[in-house]
């Protein structure tokens, strides 16, 4: 199979572009040689920089860069964490508007296309200016705006998007290739720069749904920021000084940071070295990977109690595999705890950075052959079509015993036969509210009742009670709710 695809994985921090090959997917290395663009949009003189370049003005003119676009597209003001933003961001009717130092003003969708700009560059030089078929990852959770929005910029930068793909999705299909992965239970750790999520996935005959997804804001970010208090507290003990007085320095010791992260993740040892820091001051330090572990210990183990989250409501369930995605689970340590909750499970951890935009194009791939797959048709050109998810969490309470039937936002349509304990009558709940009772049948010794769910995608369900020994059955129609 020649035809050559791309995908595409936008973070909050960082985005990659991969290519499949003869069914091979790489990540592509920019024209810097740098195989991530950071997606950092920063305003110079009329011209709009991005990735390095942009990084670079968050020490000389802060004001003038605007970073973790993915959080703020598709937001209201309000409910967007501005506290990390050196400019202002101001609300407009449709989209968050960025104030360069109160000289130009872009709303964010104009910010975010000139990212996808910068890797339609560097997917033309892998492979020739072309709209070779793209698909781009998005979060499991993204809204409908959210969808749109992300599709018609990398539409306005010149690539022909066939599909959005879910990133923990895109995960999985990185490593299942383009081989049928074997039915089981998956959990999908991803830990980025300034977000995580865990997914707990089914894989049945090569389709996959989502029983279980916690998001928190919990990432790489506090990694740096502890790695950044230490290097200060060593500075002013050195030179009985305050840096933390100075916002320039503590810039450039933030991105002194960074680099130690991503040595240390590497190396045993890793070298900060910061000139003219403070006052004329050089910063020299040395950071041994055992004192950095023992310093993001608390981040740590808010990352294990994250994943405890959502494993611990699944006991009952055998976890064959653990997939691995975001640059932070390159940190030895991260991968050392999430090893010590699976121990009986295969972990998947190579190139966890990379994996999301290779999974996207193996996707990519897959359209190519089956047309049919994708969601971009004629009558959609412009459009995208949004898989239906549960509104919440869906289950059955049958006298004390409460059990989950299916989580918040898994892909509907779906099916699932569970027994049930003994009692009279059962409660199907949704969010914690009861939405229906009906009475258990069967009352001999030797009854077994179980309880067959479907859900549809208009968000309906289809509930049967039935009593295995006697045959007895009890059907329960339960209507969508309204604005499901």
């Amino acid at each position: 199979y020649q035809r050559r695809v791309r995908g595409i994985a936008f973070g909050n921090t960082s985005a990659y572009i991969a290519v499949c090959r003869e069914g091979r997917s790489e990540v592509v290395a920019n024209s810097a040689g740098e195989r991530s663009t950071a997606t950092v949009v920063a305003y110079q003189e009329g011209e709009l920089l991005t990735g390095t370049p942009a990084l670079q003005m968050t020490v000389r003119q802060p004001a003038n860069t605007v970073h973790n676009l993915k959080s703020l597209l598709a937001c209201r003001l309000d409910s967007v964490d501005s506290s990390g933003q050196s400019c202002k961001l101001d609300e407009h009717s449709e989209e968050i508007i960025v104030n360069f130092s109160n000289v130009a003003r872009k709303g964010v969708s104009a910010l975010t296309k000139s990212v996808f700009d910068n890797l339609k560059e560097t997917a033309d030089s892998a492979l020739g200016e072309d709209k070779h078929d793209t698909v781009v990852s998005i979060p499991l959770t993204s809204s409908t705006e959210f969808r749109n929005i992300i599709k018609k910029c990398a539409i306005s930068a010149g690539f022909n998007v066939v599909d959005l793909i879910p990133e923990t999705i895109a995960a999985m299909v990185c490593h299942d290739g383009s081989v049928v992965p074997a039915n089981g239970h998956t959990v999908v750790v991803r830990v980025g720069g300034s977000s995580m999520s865990v997914t707990l996935a089914r894989v049945l005959s090569g389709m996959y749904s989502v029983v279980d997804h916690l998001e928190e804001k919990i990432g790489g970010n506090l990694f740096d920021k502890s790695i950044g208090k230490f290097l200060c507290d060593d500075f002013n003990r050195k030179n009985r000084c305050k840096v933390e007085d100075n916002q320039r320095s503590i810039s450039k010791v933030l991105r002194a940071s960074k680099a130690a992260k991503h040595n240390l993740s590497t190396m045993n040892t890793a070298e900060c070295n910061i000139e003219s820091l403070f006052d004329g001051m050089d910063l020299i330090s040395n950071l041994s990977r055992p004192r950095f572990e023992t310093l993001i210990q608390n981040d740590l183990n808010r990352i294990k109690d994250s994943i405890q989250k959502v494993i611990s409501k699944h006991d009952n369930i055998s976890i064959t595999r653990v997939v691995l995605t975001g640059g932070t689970c390159k940190v030895p340590k991260v991968q050392s705890i999430i090893g010590q909750l699976f121990p009986n499970s295969t972990i998947l951890n190579s190139s966890p950075d990379e994996i999301i935009a290779m999974g996207a194009a193996s996707h990519a791939a897959l359209i190519g052959k089956f047309p049919s797959l994708s969601s971009k048709t004629e009558s959609e050109a412009d459009g995208t079509v949004a898989i239906p998810l549960t509104p919440s969490d869906i289950e059955v309470r049958v006298g004390d015993t409460v059990t989950q039937v299916v989580a918040k936002n898994t892909p509907l349509p779906f099916k699932k036969e569970m027994d049930l304990p003994e009692g009279n009558v059962i409660v199907i709940e949704a969010g914690g509210k009861c939405i229906a009772k009906a009475e258990v049948p069967g009352s001999d010794d030797k009854s077994k009742v179980s309880l067959h769910l479907e859900i549809l995608e208009d968000c309906s369900i289809e509930a049967i009670i039935k009593d295995s020994f006697t045959n007895e059955r009890t059907s329960v129609h339960i209507p969508a709710p309204s604005g499901a």
